[in-house]
């Protein structure tokens, strides 16, 4: 989900900022990292650690109905104090982007021997159900980019957009590199709600930044191609596909990535990419290219 990967990013580069949300005590005394249990494979979305030690607090954002989440998370909960040793203060918060998320989780509380004292019962926390007066009480422009998922219309996140942005790139404390992230994260979140965007719309939302040049932007466009969606320009899908290309090979051959400058057509893009992806060797790779070249050589 791009939300999930997007919330990620913002939870990990402003720690802080997301504890606070919370109302964790203490919230700048803590780092933020993914864990994954090893035993059963079993990734939880952050884990914030207390610098100063004793103390840790396991979040899960949840962006679709999920019956059984709080029962993985429950498992990752004992896995952590397993793996780490952890004998300290581990807090749960389970946060939904939507009501019919929370709804879907089916609750549990496991009892043994007529006692409850292994009950699960997390901080909740629901976006969709959360006032934006709320989030814009804390004064934080880090959380800025979380506005639109808060119990607000889309049309009044379109009339208002600007005025978020405005607040991001106006925020002192911020440097340049976090403004412009935040303001992609923004991008992202404001597409989540308003799903008949596309990036130019976000982008003259967001006061003509180009959301394609940011690796938030370019997040959203893999996972449109993915889900089949236009979001990215020929430029934005190459430069994806040459980092895919990248990233599984370590050493792409040098003419497949000056092949890539001859397909000018979006669609046999998106097709080579699914195969790209899919490729389980260097040959199925090259097999992909030589189709996409016989396809889109000369589209336009």
């Amino acid at each position: 989900m791009a939300t999930d990967k997007l919330f990620h990013k913002l939870a990990t580069a402003h720690a802080a900022a997301i504890l606070k949300l919370l109302k964790i005590p203490d919230y700048n005394d803590y780092q933020a990292s993914s864990f994954t249990f090893k035993e059963i494979e079993n990734r939880r979305d952050i884990i914030f650690e207390k610098m100063s030690g004793g103390e840790a607090v396991l979040l899960e954002a949840q962006g679709y109905d999920d019956a059984y989440c709080y029962h993985r998370t429950v498992m990752g909960r004992m896995m952590y104090h397993i793996q780490k040793h952890f004998t300290g203060k581990l807090r749960t918060v389970m946060m939904f982007l939507d009501e019919s998320h929370y709804h879907a989780a089916a609750k549990l509380a496991h009892h043994f021997d007529g006692s409850s004292e292994l009950a699960f019962q997390p901080t909740v926390f629901i976006f969709s159900a959360t006032e934006l007066s709320e989030l814009e009480s804390l004064n934080d422009a880090r959380l800025v980019p979380l506005y639109p998922l808060c119990k607000v219309s889309s049309e009044q996140i379109r009339t208002t957009a600007p005025k978020w942005a405005e607040r991001i790139n106006t925020a002192e404390e911020l440097s340049e590199i976090e403004r412009r992230d935040l303001l992609s994260y923004l991008g992202g979140f404001i597409m989540h709600r308003l799903k008949e965007s596309n990036l130019e719309k976000i982008n003259q939302l967001l006061g003509g930044i180009k959301m394609e040049d940011t690796q938030a932007g370019k997040d959203l466009i893999e996972i449109g191609v993915r889900q089949g969606h236009e979001l990215g320009s020929v430029e934005t899908l190459r430069e994806i596909l040459a980092d895919m290309i990248t990233t599984k090979l370590g050493r792409p051959e040098k003419n497949w990535l000056e092949q890539l400058d001859i397909i000018n057509n979006v669609t046999v893009l998106k097709g080579l990419y699914q195969a790209i992806r899919h490729a389980k060797s260097r040959k199925q790779m090259k097999a992909a290219f030589d189709a996409a070249l016989g396809n889109g050589q000369k589209t336009k």
